[in-house]
């Protein structure tokens, strides 16, 4: 199983994924950092300025266009940047690879700022948090803050999951149905 983690505080949610790649670091980091490769399994237009304080440019299929930054870099082991800077100005994601037995061990870490809240229940109106209620006004407009939180998990995880089929060379297919089934699986670890 591949699933990732969702660690809740009181101030942060971080989602947490560790997947083993049976290529070496060099090829993991070419396919996390070169623009052509990562469209290759991200679905749209990449811009990358490799170097803190480069762009990092993502051309969403909607039209959107999301400008981040790079924070840090240290081929061919980490790469940070912000993540929807525009709408949590607060979320980092953080790229890390090491060689391991037959391949790379990559972790991968998307970590947002909230305030105290119980997530039981509770709609995006009655939630004070920040990065949470920039998202619940614009991109995730009237959405419930689990289904924010399980989509974003969710997101992720397959993004790695299209990852690791550009380094195989291949696709996978993809329904709606096994998009809510992932989704209902990272919402059962929301507490």
């Amino acid at each position: 199983m591949n699933d990732g983690t969702i660690e809740q505080t009181a101030d942060r949610v971080t989602f947490r994924y560790e997947r083993r790649l049976a290529y070496p670091v060099e090829a993991v980091w070419t396919a996390i950092t070169d623009p052509a490769e990562v469209e290759a399994w991200i679905g749209g237009r990449v811009e990358i300025d490799l170097r803190p304080g480069g762009r990092y440019v993502i051309h969403h299929r909607s039209g959107e266009r999301v400008a981040d930054r790079i924070l840090r870099v240290e081929p061919p082991r980490l790469l940070e940047h912000t993540f929807w800077v525009h709408v949590n100005p607060d979320a980092l994601v953080t790229w890390e690879l090491r060689t391991v037995d037959r391949g790379c061990e990559l972790v991968l870490t998307h970590s947002m700022s909230m305030d105290d809240v119980s997530m039981d229940d509770v709609s995006m109106d009655d939630v004070s948090m920040d990065d949470g209620r920039a998202a619940a006004g614009t991109v995730a407009a009237g959405d419930h803050y689990r289904t924010i939180l399980s989509r974003n998990g969710a997101g992720w995880h397959r993004l790695l999951d299209r990852l690791d089929a550009a380094l195989r060379g291949t696709t996978e297919a993809w329904t709606d149905q096994d998009q809510h089934a992932l989704q209902a699986r990272y919402a059962a670890m929301l507490t």
